[in-house]
């Protein structure tokens, strides 16, 4: 929620947006007319990212301004097929496959089998594993420039999670996570059970490894958009770097300055996700890495084929897990 007492009209969170070209009196310009209101020049050109949360030191929410213009104006024109493709997805068939009752259960959100074969490994072995519609955290509503089924979604979804009886549910999907460690406890939504990210859980599976597998490769790291909402986490994924002998390159468009994978640029201006895309790859190769590194589905599905393209690996972070400490 945006909390106008906390906003000083600084203009970081647009002067910092790296998707946008505003001076500093042009993006306190901006930010003035939408607290009075009005839908300035960036309620279109927002790609929907989250990062502007993430610049502001204040903690004033900027973008939860700007995504409540874009629901009310629907300035952003997202075709009806994709709208109605995120409508969908709490139909999906859902399934339980049950595991040991004293570990964690696995959420997979309905985005699990994207990349197939990801969790056949022994680092799931014995899980509870939760899949579906039933399980659809409506995050990515965001991307359409809308919130309200986002809100209107979440005590459904919490409540299926925690029928499952699990004390910890590990979170697969960035999206998720978000939902059950910052936006439901901002919507005044109890989560009745431990989130865990999927990073939190690949540590405590490395460090419980006796034997672990210097992999001796450097990549460039995609993070999700959500994980704006999380950043805390970070630090959790440099250390799982470092035990499993993968190198994270330096460069620009990590950490606070990630760049997003394009994908919620893809309905409704595929020349600028290109652009972005490339922009990104472009960055991870000058960089030295030799491949890239994701944990959204969503990243790799988007961001593969220019990866390949420009001679660079693609790796899911599990896979890297998986390869360091069993093969």
């Amino acid at each position: 929620m945006f909390d106008e007492s906390k906003c000083d009209l600084c203009g970081d969170c647009l002067t910092l947006c790296p998707y946008v070209d505003y001076e500093r009196d042009e993006a306190i310009e901006q930010f003035q007319s939408l607290i009075e209101g009005g839908t300035p020049r960036i309620v279109s050109e927002c790609i929907t990212c989250v990062a502007c949360n993430q610049f502001c030191e204040k903690g004033a929410g900027p973008f939860d301004l700007i995504l409540e213009r874009q629901e009310r104006t629907g300035v952003l024109n997202i075709p009806e097929q994709n709208t109605q493709l995120f409508r969908n997805f709490p139909n999906a068939p859902s399934r339980v496959i049950p595991g040991d009752a004293d570990g964690p259960a696995l959420s997979l959100c309905s985005v699990g089998e994207l990349l197939p074969g990801l969790f056949d490994g022994p680092l799931f072995k014995g899980m509870t594993v939760l899949k579906g519609g039933d399980y659809f955290c409506g995050v990515g509503w965001v991307h359409l420039g809308q919130e309200a089924p986002l809100r209107e979604n979440a005590p459904g979804v919490i409540a299926n999670l925690a029928a499952s009886n699990a004390n910890e549910i590990v979170f697969y999907h960035d999206d998720c996570y978000a939902l059950m460690a910052s936006i439901a406890p901002d919507y005044g939504i109890e989560v009745p059970f431990q989130p865990v990210h999927i990073i939190e859980y690949l540590l405590r599976r490395a460090k419980e490894q006796a034997a672990v597998k210097p992999l001796g490769i450097k990549v460039a790291y995609q993070q999700p958009c959500a994980s704006r909402y999380t950043p805390w986490k970070d630090a959790q994924l440099d250390e799982l770097f470092s035990l499993i002998g993968v190198e994270r390159v330096d460069r620009d468009y990590d950490r606070a300055s990630a760049l997003c994978c394009g994908s919620p640029l893809m309905p409704r201006d595929r020349k600028r996700a290109m652009e972005v895309k490339e922009r990104n790859i472009s960055d991870a190769v000058a960089a030295g890495a030799q491949g890239m590194a994701y944990l959204c589905p969503l990243c790799v599905l988007n961001l593969r084929k220019v990866a390949e393209s420009s001679g660079l690996e693609n790796y899911h972070l599990i896979e890297l897990v998986d390869r360091a400490l069993y093969e």
